[in-house]
C-alpha cells in the first residue's frame, strides 16, 4: 500500500528506492526473483500453434503475489515494473512486426474493468515501438481456470476465441508476439495462436510475465 502512496518504494518490501525508474524493485527483492532463460516445454498441447512461449519469471513468491494484487485488487502502479521485467528478457524484438494480447470476454472485462494482458502489451509497445493490434476477441464466457487441472483447461478454452473486426489485414503475413500475464498449460495461448495462424499470420510467439513451473 505504501508503494501506491509513495511511488519511490519497492513494490515487494516497500523499502525506499534511490532510483525512480521502473522496475520499482529493490536489490534484495530483485535478487530473489527466478528469471527464466529458456522457452516453455508444454507437453499437454497435442498441436502447438505458436513457435515458442517465453516468460520472464517463475510464477512463485513475490511474483505470484504481484500478479494477484494487480489482477484482483487493481494495483495498476505495478504495471511499469512488470513491463520493465518483461523487457529484461533477451528477445530479438526486431523479429516481430506487431504485438497483440489475449482478450477477455466482454462480461469479464466489464466486471474487472480492465484487461491485464492488454496493459502489459501497452508497456511492450511503448518500449519497442512495435504496433499494437487488437486482433482477437473472446466469443464465449468461460469458467475461471485458476483451479482447473490441465485437461479441464484444455476443454474449457477450446474454440472460444475469434478474430476481431478488421484485424485480418493487420496480421496477414506478420510475425506476431502474443502477450499474456501468466502461462500455465499453454492452452489459452495456443487457442489464440490457432486463430491467428488460421488468419494467415506468418508466425506467432508468446510472451508472458510469469510461468507456472
Amino acid at each position: 500500500m505504501l508503494s501506491l502512496l509513495f511511488p519511490n518504494r519497492c513494490i515487494g518490501c516497500e523499502a525506499w528506492l534511490e532510483s525512480k525508474g521502473p522496475p520499482q524493485i529493490c536489490a534484495r527483492c530483485h535478487s530473489g526473483l527466478n528469471f527464466l532463460k529458456t522457452p516453455a516445454h508444454l507437453p499437454r498441447l497435442k498441436k502447438q500453434y505458436f513457435e515458442n512461449a517465453y516468460s520472464a519469471l517463475a510464477y512463485e513468491g513475490d511474483v505470484l503475489d504481484w500478479v494477484h494484487q494487480y489482477k484482483y485488487y487493481r494495483q495498476f502502479h505495478f504495471v511499469p515494473s512488470m513491463g520493465a521485467l518483461l523487457f529484461q528478457l533477451e528477445l530479438e524484438w526486431e523479429r516481430y512486426d506487431a504485438i497483440t494480447y489475449v482478450p477477455l470476454h466482454w462480461r469479464r472485462q466489464w466486471m474487472r474493468g480492465f484487461n491485464p494482458a492488454h496493459l502489459l502489451a501497452d508497456q511492450i509497445t511503448k518500449k519497442t515501438g512495435l504496433a499494437l493490434v487488437h486482433a482477437l476477441k473472446k466469443t464465449k464466457h468461460t469458467k475461471p481456470q485458476a483451479k482447473m487441472d490441465g485437461e479441464e483447461r484444455l476443454q474449457n478454452i477450446k474454440d472460444v476465441f475469434g478474430l476481431s473486426k478488421n484485424a485480418l489485414r493487420q496480421i496477414n503475413g506478420k510475425n506476431l508476439l502474443l502477450i499474456d500475464d501468466v502461462l500455465t498449460t499453454g492452452s489459452t495461448a495456443n487457442e489464440c495462436a490457432k486463430v491467428l495462424k488460421n488468419a494467415k499470420a506468418k508466425t506467432v510467439a508468446v510472451l508472458t510475465l510469469a510461468r507456472a513451473l
